[in-house]
C-alpha cells in the first residue's frame, strides 16, 4: 500500500455558470478548513442568537459573497455529521425514552406540511 489517496481532489476547482463560462477559482482545501472552523464556531455559540448573527456576518465578510454558500454548505455537512450526530447518539443512549430522532422527523414533516 502506497498511502496515496485514490482520485484525490485537485487543489483548486474552477467555478462555472450554467453555460460553462468561468466564474472564478476556488481553493478546495481552504473551503474545507473554513467549513470546519465555521461549523465548530457556530456550534459553540448555538444558544446565543446575537452571536450567531455576528458569526454569520463575520464569515460572510471573511470569505466573501462568492464563497460563502460553499463554506456554509460545508459547515452544515460538517456540523450535522461531526457534531449533531454524536450528540444524538449520546441522547439516544442516555435517554432513549425521549425519542429525540422521532421528534426531529416530526418537525421535518411539519415543515413539509407548511410548504404544501
Amino acid at each position: 500500500m502506497t498511502g496515496k489517496i485514490p482520485n484525490p481532489l485537485p487543489e483548486h476547482a474552477m467555478l462555472v455558470d450554467d453555460d460553462g463560462h468561468p466564474l472564478g477559482m476556488m481553493n478546495i482545501d481552504r473551503v474545507q478548513s473554513d467549513s470546519i472552523e465555521m461549523a465548530y464556531e457556530m456550534a459553540m455559540h448555538c444558544g446565543d442568537e446575537d452571536a450567531l448573527d455576528a458569526l454569520s456576518a463575520k464569515w460572510l465578510d471573511r470569505v466573501g459573497v462568492d464563497a460563502f454558500g460553499y463554506v456554509a454548505a460545508g459547515a452544515l455537512r460538517m456540523m450535522t455529521h461531526n457534531i449533531l450526530d454524536p450528540v444524538l447518539m449520546t441522547v439516544d443512549r442516555l435517554a432513549p425514552q425521549l425519542k429525540f430522532r422521532d421528534k426531529l422527523a416530526d418537525a421535518f414533516e411539519d415543515t413539509q406540511e407548511m410548504q404544501r
